[in-house]
C-alpha cells in the first residue's frame, strides 16, 4: 500500500515541483491551493506526510497547524513546513512539527525531510549525495 501525502502550496508551479518529487518517492498525492481547501482533506482523509506553505489564502498554514493542534495532534508530527519565513522562529512556535524547510526547497532536502517525518530509512526514489 502506497502512502499518502498532502501538498498545501498556493503557488501552482512549486505545488507542481512539490507533488512530483513527493510522488517520485512513492507516495499517492493530494494537493490544495488554499488553506480552506486543506483544511477539508484533512477532516475527510488520512495523511502519512504534509507538505506545507505558511502563506495561503483564505486559511493560514499557521492556522491549519492549530487547527491540526486541536483535532489531530499526531498529524503535527508528520508535518513539513515549506516557508520563506524565518524557519528558526517556526520551529520554535511549533516544536512538534516534524521539520521545516526554507524556500526555494532543495529537492534532497524535501526528500529527506519526508522520509524522516514517515519513518523510513530506505525510500524509493531518494535522491543520494549532498543537499
Amino acid at each position: 500500500m502506497r502512502r499518502k501525502a498532502l501538498i498545501v502550496e498556493d503557488d501552482a508551479p512549486t505545488r507542481t515541483a512539490l507533488s512530483d518529487l513527493v510522488r517520485g518517492a512513492g507516495f499517492d498525492i493530494d494537493q490544495a491551493a488554499d488553506g480552506e481547501l486543506a483544511v477539508g482533506l484533512l477532516t475527510r482523509n488520512n495523511y502519512d506526510v504534509v507538505v506545507l506553505d505558511l502563506i495561503l489564502p483564505k486559511i493560514s498554514g499557521t492556522d491549519i497547524m492549530e487547527y491540526l493542534h486541536c483535532t489531530k495532534p499526531h498529524l503535527l508530527t508528520k508535518v513539513v513546513v515549506v516557508t520563506g519565513l524565518d524557519v528558526e522562529e517556526i520551529r520554535r512556535l511549533f516544536p512538534d512539527i516534524c521539520d521545516t524547510l526554507g524556500k526555494p526547497v532543495v529537492p534532497n532536502r524535501l526528500l529527506r525531510a519526508v522520509r524522516q517525518c514517515v519513518g523510513e530509512e530506505n525510500f524509493n526514489g531518494m535522491a543520494r549525495g549532498c543537499a
